[in-house]
């Protein structure tokens, strides 16, 4: 019984949120992600934990929480300038353990902009729980 609740509870994805198409290769093997467009221009990717995602300590593996933050806040820089962006600086302090089945939330915040030079922030949410933040800067580039 408790097999097919945890079943049942990976397949609800919660209303706002759509498919999620990463622009890279690496993003796609993540998923699926979901993602909720917001009023600021940015976006919250939503993500149901599955084991492909944890460690050996069966919570979320750090470098999946860095991946989903920087895609998250690059998303949100190059949709701010209108430019592609790259990753100049990324921080991430980890707060509490987001495990197989939770609902995550991962939210961008524009703190500062300059000329050439993003200043991010972003938060981690499992219900009402802050599981981790990060910041970052992007820097616009051209192609």
């Amino acid at each position: 019984m408790a097999e097919e609740t945890t079943r049942t509870l990976m397949r609800v994805i919660p209303p706002g949120f759509e498919s999620y198409r990463a622009k890279s290769p690496f993003m796609e093997s993540m998923g699926p992600l979901y993602a909720r467009e917001e009023r600021d221009g940015g976006i919250t990717i939503g993500l149901r934990v599955h084991e492909k995602h944890l460690n050996h300590q069966e919570a979320v593996h750090g470098g999946a929480v860095a991946s989903l933050v920087d895609n998250a806040m690059g998303y949100h820089a190059a949709q701010a300038l209108g430019l592609p962006v790259a990753t100049v600086h990324l921080a991430v302090d980890y707060l509490a353990r987001v495990s197989e089945g939770d609902w995550l939330e991962v939210r961008s915040h524009l703190d500062r902009r300059g000329k050439r030079l993003l200043f991010m922030a972003c938060t981690g949410i499992v219900g009402r729980k802050l599981a981790f933040r990060a910041s970052a800067v992007f820097s616009s580039i051209r192609r």
